[in-house]
């Protein structure tokens, strides 16, 4: 079939381009657009950064921003690095045009096509979530502009930064300023968060796909064969053989992509989850703090988002492995359940010799260290929940 390369990777190519990660853009375009995002990231976090450095030390100012300014970090990070590998983006493209020109009836388009609306759903959910934190953040800075408006006092109530920073000015003066600042920051950062996660989300899904036609061939090797004709023709052997085939193919196009996919993202997830982890842990020692001391309901608001997020992507993360550990293991079913004993004894070997390859599941792992599925999500907040308690008994 014939690849719909307009509809496949619309939402991407989009989100890619926009902030310099679609490797098909012209050059000197492409690398203006990665620098301009670069420099603005770059530019929202250090005041950050200064102000953690600048400040008189303090346990909770520590707390307070490491719970959000570690994330800023690791996305920093993953858009950088993701820059460094934009020829397996290419290499991506390729291979999933070679995959949609290897199929071959219906229903094999079908069950791509599913995951690539999953793909879509995907995408669309992380852009809503995402802009729609961002939105909130900025309210929540301009709250006290709001509330002087709404019921006004004597004097104007003082305005403060959603995230505490050191820009060396009067940030009640210039605080439009800097609010502007502000959103440009969440939205070039939150920008690359969308462009990388859900190019690797879609492609994740496609390589399910691939796993599912695999099975699904697998599921088929022995239909249309009458045993009885086909012996006296001696074609029995030949037409299992030439299924069989097919379907290994698409299996090892699932395997090699998963690899292609673990190589080129693997390292930096392992960074993510890490920082995942400890972000949501100091994020609930934050929040039970605030709650405790009976702050303003804008600092609940900012560690309950914060926390959001990062169980969100921990909890998608999880489940894209988990994943792939159930499709290698349908494809092993779909062998096990085929009427192998109803085919000749050459086939029959055939048949064994694939149960025998596909006993061990395959599994995605973040740079060799941690191996994401469901066991591992458990894992992750179980982790969380104890740098809570360590946080929480110490503070």
């Amino acid at each position: 079939m014939e690849f719909p390369e307009d509809s496949y990777f619309k939402l991407n190519r989009v989100v890619l381009s926009a902030i310099g990660l679609w490797p098909y853009d012209d050059f000197k375009v492409r690398h203006f657009r990665f620098l301009l995002s670069l420099l603005i990231i770059i530019s929202f976090i250090s005041p950050q950064l200064l102000k953690l450095l600048i400040s008189e030390y303090s346990l909770d100012l520590f707390l307070n921003m490491f719970c959000y300014n570690i994330i800023f970090v690791m996305l920093c990070a993953k858009y950088i690095s993701f820059y460094a590998i934009l020829k397996n983006i290419k290499e991506f493209r390729d291979r999933v045009r070679n995959n949609w020109d290897a199929l071959k009836d219906n229903q094999e388009i079908e069950i791509i096509c599913k995951h690539e609306n999953r793909g879509k759903v995907f995408t669309i959910f992380i852009i809503v979530l995402s802009y729609t934190v961002i939105s909130l953040y900025i309210f929540l800075q301009c709250t006290s502009v709001l509330l002087d408006i709404v019921m006004p006092l004597n004097e104007s109530r003082p305005r403060e930064l959603i995230f505490p920073a050191e820009y060396f000015i009067d940030q009640q003066k210039y605080f439009y300023i800097l609010t502007i600042h502000v959103l440009m920051g969440l939205f070039f950062i939150a920008t690359s968060a969308i462009a990388t996660e859900s190019f690797s989300l879609a492609n994740a899904l496609h390589a399910f796909g691939l796993f599912n036609i695999a099975s699904y061939r697998m599921k088929n090797i022995l239909i249309g064969i009458n045993r009885q004709r086909d012996i006296c023709l001696n074609k029995e052997y030949a037409i299992s053989c030439n299924k069989i085939i097919a379907a290994v193919d698409f299996h090892r196009r699932a395997i090699e992509f998963s690899e292609l996919l673990k190589e080129s993202f693997g390292p930096m997830y392992l960074i993510l989850f890490m920082g995942c982890v400890c972000s949501a842990g100091v994020g609930l020692s934050n929040l039970s703090r605030i709650i405790m001391m009976e702050k303003e309901i804008v600092s609940v608001v900012k560690y309950s988002a914060c926390i959001i997020l990062t169980i969100t992507g921990l909890a998608l993360a999880n489940y894209a492995g988990q994943e792939f550990i159930n499709c290698d293991t349908d494809v092993y079913r779909a062998i096990c359940n085929t009427k192998w004993y109803n085919a000749s004894l050459k086939t029959q070997k055939l048949v064994l010799f694939l149960i025998q390859k596909t006993t061990k599941c395959y599994k995605v792992d973040a740079g060799g260290m941690f191996s994401p599925c469901l066991e591992g999500l458990a894992t992750a907040l179980s982790m969380s929940v104890s740098y809570f308690m360590v946080l929480h008994s110490s503070v």
